[in-house]
């Protein structure tokens, strides 16, 4: 961990924050860059989650590659870090962004070779036993023309075929305008909840607007449970 230098803040999560590091070698004059997603190691259970599936999905395409992790102490707080890849592109959400500023949505032959490929990662996450449960264009990452899902935090661990059944109501675990209505009616979280998120992704990607209008918890919860997602023609 010494030899990787924390130059500035990425961005922050429930868990920390996010550095763009880099490391330096003797034997070249190029550098190693990597996003480190960093955590006071009392509650870096997150990270420690998220450190093991990448394990399990190491060489897979269509998943961020996975680095190592290491311990350090940051201004007295001992810290544990995990390194992943750089996307040079940023996030999904910032290409959406980027392409409504530009007045050009993408165009379904894009949308559907996006699709292709976050289906492809999901594919490979689920033969694993995982869930990711919070699939969503800020947790997706672009490397030229090429998605990777990253954030796997609040995964979970599902047999083949079964499901986590919490048994209570609105206990949905990842972010709520790309929640099926089952993980909010019974607490239900299966494959088919990531389905429905890359659902609500891609219709985002077609029409530059998530698929539920702009209310508060309460109403949206109950219009997930009760209403169809404004998907376009």
């Amino acid at each position: 961990m010494d030899q990787w230098m924390k130059l500035f803040v990425l961005g922050a999560g429930s868990y920390g924050k996010v550095y763009y590091a880099v490391k330096f070698h003797s034997s070249s004059i190029f550098a190693e860059v990597a996003p480190v997603k960093c955590s006071d190691i009392s509650r870096s259970s997150l990270l420690e989650l998220e450190a093991q599936i990448l394990t399990t999905l190491k060489g897979f395409p269509n998943v961020v590659q996975f680095f190592g992790a290491a311990l350090s102490v940051d201004n007295g707080i001992p810290t544990y870090n995990l390194f992943v890849e750089y996307a040079c592109g940023g996030s999904l959400h910032d290409l959406i962004i980027n392409s409504k500023k530009g007045m050009m949505k993408m165009s379904e032959l894009e949308v559907g070779f996006y699709t292709y490929q976050l289906l492809n990662g999901i594919l490979h996450l689920h033969k694993k036993g995982w869930v990711h449960c919070d699939i969503k264009p800020a947790n997706v990452l672009v490397f030229d023309n090429e998605l990777k899902l990253a954030d796997f935090g609040l995964s979970l661990r599902v047999g083949d075929g079964m499901a986590y059944m919490t048994g209570r109501a609105l206990s949905n675990r990842g972010t709520l305008p790309y929640a099926p209505p089952e993980s909010l009616t019974h607490g239900f979280h299966s494959k088919a909840y990531d389905i429905w998120s890359l659902g609500c992704t891609m219709a985002e990607m077609m029409t530059g607007h998530r698929v539920w209008i702009d209310c508060s918890t309460k109403d949206l919860q109950w219009m997930i449970m009760n209403e169809d997602p404004m998907i376009p023609d």
